[in-house]
């Protein structure tokens, strides 16, 4: 069976799931030189609440990112965890790539506790990271980062 990023590597441009203005948005930061991270954390900052930080904490990462991150790793790496629903967005993205990632958003978003209109833009930015360097080396990295 083929894998999640193995069936999306088939598709043009992963960025055009995205609505236009979404998509107008992130490529204007990435040709400004951003990486993939940074524009997934400006997004989520621009969009999510204003207080996200706890009480004397340092400008870090965005704990949600993180969090984000951490939940589709485990859907694209861990083998155990999501398996039926890999598989059907696997299916569905052999239909369309919209329509798979924006399945796989639906099925993150109420486990991190978010929308998936929020989070759709950021998913795609980590998954074009994880295409740009391959499944196998992403999957190696994100896990050395636990």
């Amino acid at each position: 069976m083929a894998t999640l990023l193995q069936v999306l590597e088939d598709s043009n441009d992963i960025f055009d799931v995205l609505p236009k203005y979404q998509r107008d948005t992130i490529e204007a930061l990435l040709n400004q030189g951003k990486s993939n991270e940074e524009v997934a954390e400006i997004w989520l900052s621009a969009n999510g609440p204003s207080n996200t930080f706890p009480f004397g904490a340092e400008n870090k990462k965005n704990t949600f990112l993180d969090k984000l991150e951490n939940e589709l790793q485990d859907f694209i790496c861990n083998e155990e965890k999501y398996v039926e629903e890999r598989k059907q967005v696997i299916e569905k993205c052999k239909a369309g790539s919209l329509v798979g990632i924006t399945s796989l958003t639906a099925f993150i978003a109420p486990i991190i506790g978010t929308a998936p209109s929020l989070i759709l833009p950021v998913i795609v930015l980590i998954l074009n990271s994880a295409l740009k360097i391959g499944v196998n080396a992403w999957c190696s990295y994100k896990l050395e980062e636990k």
